[in-house]
C-alpha cells in the first residue's frame, strides 16, 4: 500500500514543482485554476513526502523500519 501512496504523491509533486519552476523562470503567473491548485498544494506535498517517505523522516517513529 505504501508504494501506491508514494506513486500518487509523486504524481502530484512533480507537476507542482514543475509549475512553480516554470512560473519562476518565465515570470508569468499560471493561467489555469489547476496550475494554481498545484502550486498551493506544493508545501503540503513536500511535507508529506519528507515526513512519510524520505530518509529524513526516519527520525520520527521509526518510519524506515517498516
Amino acid at each position: 500500500m505504501k508504494p501506491v501512496l508514494l506513486f500518487l504523491l509523486l504524481l502530484l509533486l512533480f507537476p507542482a514543482a514543475s509549475q512553480l519552476i516554470h512560473w519562476w523562470q518565465s515570470g508569468q503567473p499560471p493561467q489555469a485554476w489547476w496550475q494554481w491548485a498545484l502550486i498551493l498544494l506544493l508545501p503540503l506535498l513536500l511535507w508529506l513526502y519528507l515526513r512519510h517517505f524520505s530518509i529524513l523522516g526516519c527520525k520520527h517513529d521509526g518510519a524506515c523500519r517498516k
